[in-house]
């Protein structure tokens, strides 16, 4: 029966997965890199077994974004935005418009329209704060100065791309661009900030401590479901996106006692769509696309890699941080990721970004994130590898 076909896709899927996620965590790499490559496996693309119901696929991916969006709410809730310093918000904030302004030249060079220079800026700015994230937990080093700072810096990053969301539409569409559209962008998102906040306030915590009375797992899962995907449809219906309608949502639920019990149980239902969703990248990645553009995969590469380095660096050190701080963060932040990835995904929907950018877009984020792993592994084992050798030569004999 041809339905049974979409179970075949999901188990392609969900398989390629578990293989790229295990060959990944074998050589010490960010699993999202494995989710990616594993896609290529069942990609129409390349030689092999291929899914079938991309929409279908596309569309459990899409879910995953609606779930990564309400959890990253949760973790940029006022509480969380209390601990960012000074400079990570400096930074943050500069960093993004040079690299932005950067990226116009770029643009005008290749004979890109304005609005698509724009967003390939913005696109390629924002690092990946679960890279970030998983890097630093492994060295435990979350509480250390470059730590504060890097998660600091991501923190900014991922607030300006979501103020950046509700004004793509409007980006896409140069017909309306003038005062008046802008101001209703701006009163659609502040009266769908003010209606979440004030149901978060009245009526969201009652429900919540209603529901964590009954002491039942099924119904506090499902009730925060309810919550970021209502959210999103009424985000949708004030004309913004179900990714920002989410996203507030994990906002206006952050402060409740029974979403920090609930999450632990959404979790792995969160991470199995958000697996769906990376997989899908690397299912729709065409290589043969990639490669007809290597020049611009180059300078996107060198973007990404040298660029923000330099601009990270020379920033934080402009602020008066001391030097290995400094060249960490710039390091740190020398990549793209899931973030990149989902703002390319929409822009793309919008007719922002053209299907090849977006293919480049996905190839930079697996290459940057591999070069960049490497390099921080690198340049933080120098020091002890530098102590090893001067130990082993002839000082070291001397000392001894």
């Amino acid at each position: 029966m041809p339905d049974a076909l979409i179970f075949q896709d999901l188990f392609y899927v969900w398989f390629v997965g578990l293989l790229g996620g295990l060959v990944a965590y074998v050589l010490k790499q960010p699993l999202l890199l494995g989710y990616m490559l594993g896609g290529l496996l069942v990609s129409p693309f390349t030689p092999g077994p291929a899914v079938q119901h991309i929409d279908t696929i596309q569309h459990l991916a899409d879910f995953g974004v609606i779930l990564l969006m309400f959890s990253i709410g949760l973790e940029l809730a006022p509480v969380g935005l209390r601990r960012i310093g000074k400079v990570s918000l400096l930074v943050g904030l500069l960093k993004t418009l040079l690299l932005v302004a950067v990226s116009l030249p770029i643009g005008w060079t290749l004979g890109w329209p304005l609005t698509q220079s724009v967003v390939l800026g913005f696109t390629l700015s924002v690092s990946s704060t679960m890279v970030i994230t998983k890097m630093l937990m492994e060295r435990q080093e979350l509480q250390t100065a470059h730590g504060q700072a890097l998660l600091g810096i991501a923190i900014i990053e991922d607030c300006v791309m979501m103020a950046l969301l509700p004004f793509l539409p409007i980006m896409a569409d140069p017909a309306s661009w003038h005062v008046g559209s802008v101001l209703l962008v701006l009163a659609k998102t502040v009266g769908l900030l003010v209606l979440m906040f004030v149901l978060g306030v009245r009526l969201v915590p009652r429900l919540l401590t209603f529901i964590g009375k009954t002491r039942d797992a099924e119904l506090s899962l499902l009730v925060l479901l309810v919550i970021a995907l209502g959210t999103g449809v009424i985000g949708v219906w004030c004309g913004l996106s179900l990714a920002l309608g989410a996203f507030i949502a994990g906002l206006v639920v952050s402060g409740s006692e029974t979403t920090t019990v609930t999450m632990g149980r959404m979790l792995p239902m969160r991470d199995l769509f958000v697996v769906t969703f990376f997989v899908s990248l690397g299912v729709l990645l065409d290589p043969r696309l990639v490669l007809q553009h290597g020049g611009l995969l180059l300078v996107l590469l060198v973007f990404v890699l040298g660029l923000k380095f330099i601009v990270n660096t020379v920033l934080c050190l402009a602020f008066r941080c001391p030097w290995p701080v400094a060249w960490r963060v710039g390091v740190g932040l020398s990549q793209i990721g899931e973030f990149s990835v989902v703002l390319s995904t929409i822009a793309r929907g919008l007719g922002l970004l053209p299907a090849d950018v977006h293919h480049l877009i996905v190839a930079v984020s697996l290459l940057s994130i591999l070069v960049n792993t490497f390099v921080f592994n690198l340049l933080n084992k120098a020091p002890s590898m530098l102590t090893a050798v001067r130990n082993r030569g002839p000082l070291g004999k001397l000392a001894r």
